[in-house]
């Protein structure tokens, strides 16, 4: 008996008393009182340690283990110990039977990790996975007397590993399903048919299924019409009864989601759910219906369907929610685009007859203005000298009032001419463009005490023309309305926006109310009378369109006798048009 003959101190496990009660006179072994020494020795040391370990003696290879191997013996346990390991893991035999005559005969050693082995430890098949190393055991003589294998059990490990893997071969496969139709909702202006961005969904949403269709019904009168498929249903009588339409309230799998607006998933499909003949819907096993809502209505309901076992997981159902809702939000900006489309070229055609008409009644405009300024020379001249105060202010008034008529007609055209002007996008120095025109303004002011204070301007891209009558509108303006004040103040800045170029003009002069600030930038809108300050009203106008051409806005601020600041925004990408 093995009692004191094994350590004292060798922990008094399962396996310790097994191996000490056994029967050793049975087997090959013999009793244990004849075991060499190297046999006892390294059986003691197997059953003191923690690591799954068995030792295969002889040359019929008896297994001696431990209690961390005894877990992987499972039902072989203990009919194993003392057995041979032929008899005993005869289904991974042909693996190790080499192994072990190459460590028996020349004292070699392996080692193995994560080996795969099918084996029959608890009645059924499975594969397991071990990580493994087997080495020679001396015995007294010096030769090779066994093989001890240390075994460490890695399947629940590979198999996160891979499910791991296939996890995330998964994730990135529907990921790049999911950007392709990002990218399809971002060429939704290429296609006005919704048929044919609801088709390339469900194009998307089969290649991240198994074997299937997706099919997309809408409910027109108490019918569901299939509007657009993709995949064989596998079954003509199935598909003709589709392609008839479906009964509104037979159908549940379609009203469920469409009247609840949430989505519906069968793992296994309930084939009494539609109403259908059993042998047409034999081979369907998964099915998913999501209603397509565009604008919180329903527009109709798309179907999923899987002809093998398949269950929805997690991942499955977020990612055809976040297909099927994005292409409802793919439809809803289709139709704002071609409501938006629509009103564009209403405007155009509108702005269009405008300009034209402007243009047109501009020219038409001057004959008869220059037939009051001739007839109007011609009185003047018909009655030299008898004309009295009265009638001589008369005629001043009637010819101040037709020669302020051409300079609105002039206004006008300019701004007409402004409209239809194709703009010549280049990079502009707005502060070489600034210091040129303020140059020039100065020797419209001699007699004044000015102050300019140019502070850097950006380069920007624009019509260097167009955003040169720009400045000239807003520095000529801001000196015509200093010049009350003794000292006139104008500043010029910018300030720099993460998308845009912000430019200002400041003053000190007279101001305006701001209750009025919307009308500035309108046609013949102005805040001040004639006889003070002189203008056509266009100028500001003028200003807001080449802004608003070149992708930015215009805004004023001012209070009375306090001055005004005018700025505009420029984009600093360039415009996709003008």
């Amino acid at each position: 008996m093995l009692n004191t003959d094994l350590s004292p101190h060798a922990p008094k496990r399962e396996m310790f008393f097994r191996v000490r009660d056994f029967d050793w006179s049975s087997r090959p072994l013999g009793a244990q009182d004849g075991w060499p020494r190297s046999l006892r020795t390294v059986t003691e040391m197997l059953l003191a340690h923690p690591f799954a370990m068995i030792v295969l003696w002889g040359p019929d290879l008896i297994q001696i283990y431990n209690d961390a191997y005894r877990v992987i013996m499972g039902r072989k346990h203990p009919a194993g110990l003392g057995e041979p390991t032929r008899d005993c893991w005869s289904e991974v035999w042909a693996f190790n039977a080499p192994i072990y005559q190459r460590v028996m005969e020349s004292g070699e050693s392996f080692e193995f990790s994560d080996q795969p082995f099918t084996i029959h430890r608890c009645g059924d098949v499975e594969q397991a996975f071990f990580t493994l190393s087997y080495s020679p055991v001396r015995d007294d003589d010096g030769g090779v007397g066994g093989v001890l294998v240390t075994v460490i059990e890695t399947t629940a490990r590979v198999h996160a590993e891979r499910a791991a893997r296939e996890h995330q071969a998964e994730v990135e496969s529907r990921n790049q399903a999911l950007e392709a139709f990002v990218n399809l909702t971002r060429d939704l202006t290429l296609s006005a048919n919704p048929y044919a961005l609801i088709r390339q969904a469900q194009d998307i949403v089969l290649s991240l299924l198994p074997e299937g269709f997706v099919l997309y019904y809408e409910l027109e009168g108490a019918v569901w019409r299939l509007k657009s498929q993709v995949g064989d249903l596998r079954n003509p009588s199935l598909q003709a009864t589709i392609d008839q339409g479906l009964p509104y309230k037979t159908a549940q799998n379609l009203v469920r989601p469409w009247l609840t607006r949430t989505s519906h998933y069968q793992n296994d499909y309930d084939k009494t759910t539609d109403q259908l003949q059993a042998e047409q819907v034999a081979h369907v096993h998964a099915t998913a219906t999501l209603p397509l809502l565009v604008r919180g209505e329903p527009r109709g309901v798309f179907a999923a369907v899987m002809f093998n076992e398949h269950r929805w997981t997690g991942t499955d159902k977020a990612v055809l929610d976040t297909v099927v809702r994005s292409l409802g939000l793919a439809l809803e900006g289709a139709q704002s685009l071609v409501q938006l489309t629509e009103e564009r070229r209403k405007l155009e055609a509108v702005n269009e007859e405008l300009e034209a008409f402007s243009y047109s009644v501009s020219h038409d405009l001057r004959t008869p203005v220059r037939h009051i300024l001739g007839f109007n020379a011609l009185l003047r001249r018909a009655l030299n000298g008898q004309l009295n105060e009265q009638a001589e202010r008369y005629l001043s008034v009637i010819e101040q009032a037709a020669r302020r008529m051409n300079t609105l007609i002039d206004a006008l055209l300019e701004l007409s001419h402004t409209a239809r002007l194709p703009l010549q996008d280049g990079v502009v120095d707005l502060g070489d463009l600034a210091q040129a025109i303020v140059t020039e303004l100065e020797a419209d002011a001699l007699n004044r005490q000015v102050e300019w204070q140019l502070a850097p301007l950006p380069l920007v891209v624009g019509d260097s023309n167009t955003l040169r009558q720009v400045l000239v509108n807003l520095l000529s303006n801001a000196l015509k309305y200093t010049r009350t004040r003794d000292v006139a103040q104008i500043r010029v800045w910018a300030e720099e926006r993460p998308e845009e170029w912000e430019v200002f003009v400041g003053d000190n002069g007279v101001g305006f109310d701001p209750r009025y600030a919307d009308k500035l930038f309108g046609v013949f809108q102005r805040l001040h009378r004639q006889d003070e300050f002189e203008g056509t009203g266009v100028g500001l106008a003028n200003v807001r369109r080449i802004v608003t051409r070149h992708g930015g806005q215009v805004k004023a601020t001012g209070q009375p006798d306090q001055g005004a600041t005018f700025s505009l925004t420029l984009p600093k990408q360039p415009r996709l048009g003008g």
